[in-house]
């Protein structure tokens, strides 16, 4: 398919010497919005500022037929005094960058009002710590195609603990509660909470004060003493204080979670009693009982 440029543009390509630019802009899920320029400076596009940003670097953009991802990296030196359009490590450490979508494009640093040629679009994938920077993963739009689509059999369910699938009602199982005691990013005690152990097992907590205010980790064990221990760590240490609502977990066990936890085993998305492969494959036994 051919690819149609800005009248402008085109002749901008057609001179013997050009004046040409990246520019990227990347819109979290939040709405927060990044926009970057390789020029010498600021740039003004289609109304919206692109910063010269000497931290920023964009990999080589790499295009390839058939179905094989397009991937680009970004390296970013983060700029931790925060503010508008600005990437902090604590932003990335947090995943809030995650899922976020951007625009590759090409433009006339010179002259913007030329128009723009659109070289990649797609999300944020993985962020890897790379020696005081981070190198993000930007996924073309073909990455949707690596996705699995549809479900496969399982003995533990397959939906959701609240989704439409399941459709308990996460309200009676959602409890506030407060940090009593803290052993880091990781661990923390709430002692007034009145739930037994392993309550909150594959649930999710959600920090509602504190430095960590706004984050949630999936719990990955919950104690008798009203000990939490999270999947992953926060960005900022838990404090004594710092307030959290947490939802009960659901291990998608056909038994102990989904009928005697939940008692909502009509909805369960699992095949606990279908035969294995060693029952399927198995050779016949002889009847013995001379019927």
């Amino acid at each position: 398919m051919s690819k149609s440029l800005p009248s402008g543009l085109a002749a901008h390509y057609a001179q013997p010497a050009t004046a040409l630019c990246q520019c990227l802009e990347v819109i979290r899920t939040d709405g927060q919005a990044l926009r970057v320029t390789n020029a010498q400076r600021d740039l003004v596009v289609a109304g919206q500022t692109y910063r010269a940003e000497p931290g920023l670097d964009v990999g080589d953009v790499v295009a390839t037929a058939g179905f094989a991802v397009d991937n680009l990296t970004l390296t970013v030196i983060p700029d931790d005094t925060a503010g508008a359009s600005r990437v902090t490590r604590a932003d990335l450490l947090a995943g809030r960058w995650t899922g976020a979508t951007f625009r590759l494009f090409e433009c006339a640093w010179s002259d913007p009002t030329h128009g723009v040629n659109t070289l990649r679009t797609g999300t944020v994938g993985e962020v890897q710590l790379a020696r005081g920077s981070f190198v993000v993963e930007l996924r073309g739009l073909k990455q949707a195609l690596q996705q699995p689509v549809g479900d496969m059999t399982s003995r533990t369910c397959r939906a959701r603990l609240g989704d439409a699938r399941c459709t308990v009602d996460l309200a009676p199982w959602t409890h506030a509660g407060t940090v009593s005691a803290s052993a880091g990013a990781q661990q923390f005690t709430a002692s007034a909470l009145a739930e037994p152990a392993d309550y909150y097992v594959e649930g999710e907590v959600a920090f509602t004060s504190g430095a960590n205010a706004g984050l949630s980790r999936k719990v990955k064990a919950y104690t008798a003493g009203k000990v939490f221990t999270l999947a992953l760590p926060l960005p900022a240490a838990i404090a004594i204080g710092d307030a959290f609502t947490a939802v009960a977990g659901c291990q998608k066990r056909h038994d102990v979670d989904c009928r005697d936890k939940f008692g909502n085993l009509l909805n369960f998305q699992g095949e606990p009693h279908l035969p294995g492969i060693d029952a399927l494959t198995s050779p016949a036994e002889a009847d013995v009982s001379g019927g």
